[in-house]
């Protein structure tokens, strides 16, 4: 009975450790008693959602990001927007691509400094290609979290390496 229990112990502590290890790194990890589902971990962040014309997207999308565990706030209008960027610390803006070149010079002004984010609902592959090269973050299907989740993954990445190279 010693004999076989040790073994097992041993191992539940190594899978524990791998997915704590995968947790940290922020990689997809599988939790244990939740079938098959993969969960994204994730550090929080402030995300500013700006989809004017489409209020149903703005409000999936911040049900989404406080399901993964962002805050999140979604401006209605232009002065709730502007109200917003003054006085909230956000990381990170999404907002329609259509949107984004109005809105750069406002963010750059912001105090918290965001990155900018734009979504292409339905863009050709030019355009997606375009607004990549200009604001380098672009999610490009709405439809799908995950393009969310790791516009938010590589955006925040590289604003740590930013940070970092200042200091």
């Amino acid at each position: 009975m010693r004999a076989v229990l040790l073994p097992t112990v041993l191992d539940v502590g190594i899978v524990l450790l791998i997915i704590a290890s995968a947790d940290v790194c922020g990689d997809k990890a599988l939790r244990i008693g939740r079938g098959i589902r993969f969960q994204r971990p994730s550090h929080p962040v402030a995300v500013l959602i700006y989809f004017p014309s489409n209020t149903t997207r703005a409000t999936q999308l911040q049900s989404m990001l406080k399901k993964v565990g962002h805050k999140s706030y979604a401006a209605q209008g232009v002065d709730s927007l502007s109200e917003a960027l003054r006085s909230g610390q956000y990381d990170l803006v999404f907002a329609d691509l259509a949107e984004a070149a109005g809105l750069e010079k406002q963010i750059g002004a912001s105090p918290s400094k965001p990155v900018l984010v734009p979504v292409v609902a339905k863009g050709t592959k030019a355009e997606v290609t375009a607004a990549r090269t200009q604001y380098r973050y672009v999610v490009k299907y709405p439809h799908n979290a995950d393009n969310y989740l790791d516009a938010i993954d590589e955006a925040m990445r590289s604003r740590v390496h930013l940070l970092a190279k200042k200091s």
